[in-house]
């Protein structure tokens, strides 16, 4: 035998010979599934909402300021009239004096021709905004089950499976 032949046939012997040796191998093995577990999660959530309802409020239109006009025009009036009497240092005073009656008088005459305020209604509409919280299940995946030389075995998923591929170590 040549050289070569004879180292091949070695490797191939000693390649054999190791596979005889060897304490055990792996292989993978698809079980089935006994049963699809659907997985549902809880979700809430928050709905807004508007209420909206009338309401009668009171209005008021206000009268005049027939007082406020007329003290405002009795007082310069009366300053007019003050100033023309007296002299020197009195006719100040007389001024002033003349304003300050002016000023009463005039708030009298006018709240004499004030007109009284009116109340009315009117509808006005109203909203309140609320919140619904609404509750709803959600299916979030699948738990697989199977069964493997008495034991169970799972697997999560997103969809149901048929079987569950298992990785097995045989060893001797």
């Amino acid at each position: 035998m040549s050289t070569y032949y004879s180292s091949r046939f070695a490797l191939a012997v000693l390649l054999a010979g190791s596979g005889l040796l060897a304490e055990g191998f792996s292989t993978t093995e698809y079980i089935n599934v006994t049963k699809s577990i659907p997985n549902y999660s809880t979700v809430q959530e928050e709905i807004p909402s508007e209420k909206c309802y009338d309401v009668q409020e009171k209005v008021s239109s206000g009268g005049t300021n027939n007082d406020i006009v007329g003290a405002v025009v009795g007082g310069a009036l009366g300053g007019v009239l003050g100033h023309q009497v007296g002299g020197g240092k009195g006719k100040t005073a007389a001024t002033v004096g003349g304003a300050v009656l002016g000023t009463l008088a005039g708030q009298n005459v006018g709240s004499k021709y004030n007109t009284q305020a009116t109340s009315s209604y009117q509808t006005v509409r109203k909203c309140e905004t609320t919140t619904i919280v609404k509750t709803r299940q959600v299916l979030g995946g699948y738990t697989n089950v199977a069964k493997l030389k008495g034991k169970e075995i799972t697997v999560e998923s997103d969809q149901p499976m048929k079987q569950i591929p298992v990785t097995v170590t045989y060893s001797y």
